[in-house]
């Protein structure tokens, strides 16, 4: 059973997250602040962040989704162990499935990435252990 919780709303532009249990696959986020004052200080410029761990060879879903409700400029800061090399991936829900619109770049442990919204939807970030296993900060910024 999905349970579903706005988040903030600022202006035009909401902000929801769709809380459901996370499949064993996926790891789930421990904590979720905002405003961002505890947040990896690489990341603290972002509206919402949300702190887990992943594990090498898996992928963790922050949120389960977001939607973007006006045109603008989604941006995404994560920070992760030293050593480790994770990857942020920004997918949207379209009528074609979930596609990859985004992924991170940077230095091996602080990725960012930007994408430009046309119009309204639903999104989904993913963090990627491609290296390296632990603890992560994710900052995002929406339109």
């Amino acid at each position: 059973m999905r349970r579903h919780r706005l988040i903030a709303t600022a202006g035009a532009a909401v902000f929801a997250v769709c809380l459901a249990t996370a499949s064993t696959a996926v790891a789930a986020p421990t904590t979720i602040t905002t405003p961002t004052a505890t947040a990896a200080a690489d990341c603290a410029d972002h509206e919402f962040t949300v702190s887990g761990r992943v594990v090498e060879g898996r992928a963790a879903i922050p949120w389960n989704y977001f939607i973007v409700a006006q045109a603008g400029t989604v941006s995404a800061c994560l920070d992760g162990p030293d050593g480790a090399d994770f990857d942020l991936v920004l997918r949207h829900f379209g009528t074609d499935g979930l596609k990859t619109v985004a992924t991170s770049s940077g230095e091996e442990d602080i990725k960012t990435l930007s994408y430009e919204v046309g119009a309204p939807g639903a999104y989904r970030i993913e963090v990627v252990a491609a290296k390296g296993s632990g603890d992560y900060t994710v900052g995002l910024t929406i339109p």
